[in-house]
């Protein structure tokens, strides 16, 4: 009997450890907690106290058991240990430390972009001396972000000489690389285009509108969705550039994410990209929108059971039918968990399910994630409906007795991608 050891419990973690054990293979969690703090130690058959961190105790504990696969859910953290485990232990790995760099460093992504004529946001450069000449040159407003942290860490948008100093200093703090990016801001729809990947062919399986609630910041996406009406647009003028973009960072298996934003002036760039499951989750609706499951495709490569070109799905040339999405559950303050309220009810809706590592008593900030629901509908009709069905059910309560969820509702925006896509 094969075995797996999944990395700690994140995102994915439980679907991907319940899809191994249904193909016989005997699963195992580790990191320090208990389990009811790593709740994929509840679904595996076993579970280390193990920390992820003590790579060298791992890689003794995996020979004497004799582990055949080592994986982790959405953990940029436990993805590395995953490489450097599975490199030691020659064990296969879709991620290449090589082609992981270029997730991670998000200033030499846009210098391989610049090599291969993709177009990314024009650069600023800021030294920590702050020279009057370098600061003249900039053309406001910009964004700052660090390279090499996700899921909006350390982004701030500047309008101002003083908001720039401030905004450098700050993803200084948060980095642990003393590059800072300094770019001029898109103003613009934003996506993400998802990729099947295998032996370096890739497929553009879905194209991800992201989509912030009016009246807040723009980068707080509540739900990321296949509605627009752009998939046509995309596929001519910036797919084939960004297809080059990932065979040059290396991608060979599995999947990645590319992010873009269409201009004010009109023109698509290229953002940063991903060689790992998305955080929002979008993916766990493609088996039904695209016949595609990522869960299964990753895994099966980690137990050596490597896919092929002839088993990738279609690429998306047209918008689809079906309408999906990940919808975040952001705060819109901080506080502490007292009660979700809801959710079992939702379950009973066709197409929705939800996910969340959070729990009662739990402390949180201001524009915190406190779970993920996804959903699947027939159209865009269904869709709204079923997602103001889920606005009016759910909420996630305070110890102040509030209810702290940011509520995405602009649904006749949604209607009319969806129409313009489909009169196509």
């Amino acid at each position: 009997m094969k075995k797996l050891l999944m990395l700690g419990t994140s995102y994915e973690s439980c679907e991907m450890i319940k899809y191994a054990k249904s193909k016989g293979v005997y699963t195992i969690v580790t990191d320090p907690r208990e389990p009811e703090k790593s709740i994929a130690k509840l679904v595996a058959d076993e579970y280390w106290m193990i920390n992820v961190s003590d790579i060298d105790l791992l890689e003794k504990k995996c020979k004497e058991e004799k582990i055949n696969a080592v994986i982790c859910g959405v953990s940029e953290y436990c993805l590395e240990v995953a490489m450097e485990l599975c490199t030691r232990l020659d064990l296969p790995n879709y991620c290449t430390p090589q082609a992981w760099h270029y997730s991670r460093d998000k200033a030499d992504f846009k210098t391989l972009c610049r090599k291969v004529g993709a177009p990314v946001p024009e650069d600023y450069y800021i030294s920590n001396d702050f020279s009057g000449a370098e600061l003249r040159n900039i053309q406001y407003p910009v964004v700052v972000k660090p390279v090499d942290l996700s899921a909006n860490r350390g982004i701030s948008y500047c309008y101002t000489q003083n908001e720039l100093l401030e905004a450098y200093r700050y993803a200084q703090s948060l980095s642990k690389n003393p590059k800072i990016i300094v770019e001029r801001m898109l103003k613009g729809k934003e996506w993400y285009g998802y990729y099947a990947i295998a032996n370096g062919e890739m497929r553009l399986i879905c194209l991800n509108a992201m989509e912030a609630e009016p009246g807040h910041l723009k980068n707080i996406y509540s739900i990321t969705t296949n509605i627009t009406s752009d998939v046509e647009r995309f596929n001519t003028e910036i797919n084939p550039l960004i297809i080059k973009v990932l065979e040059q960072v290396g991608c060979k298996e599995g999947i990645a994410w590319v992010q873009v934003m269409l201009d004010a002036d009109d023109h698509f760039y290229i953002i940063e990209m991903g060689y790992r499951l998305p955080g929002d989750l979008p993916d766990r609706t493609y088996p039904q929108l695209c016949n595609f499951d990522a869960i299964k495709w990753l895994v099966d490569y980690a137990l050596g059971d490597k896919h092929t070109t002839t088993e990738l799905p279609p690429a998306q040339k047209h918008s689809y039918k079906k309408c999906v999405c990940g919808y975040s559950l952001w705060t819109h303050k901080r506080g502490v968990i007292k009660e979700f309220v809801g959710f079992d009810d939702i379950l009973k809706i066709p197409g929705v399910e939800f996910y969340t590592l959070h729990n009662v008593g739990e402390h949180f900030d201001k524009h915190t994630t406190l779970g993920i629901i996804t959903v699947v509908a027939e159209d865009c009709d269904d869709f709204c409906m079923k997602m103001d069905s889920i606005n009016r059910t759910i909420s996630i309560i305070d110890e102040d007795d509030e209810d702290v969820v940011i509520r995405y509702t602009n649904f006749e925006y949604l209607k009319a991608q969806y129409n313009r896509s489909i009169k196509r």
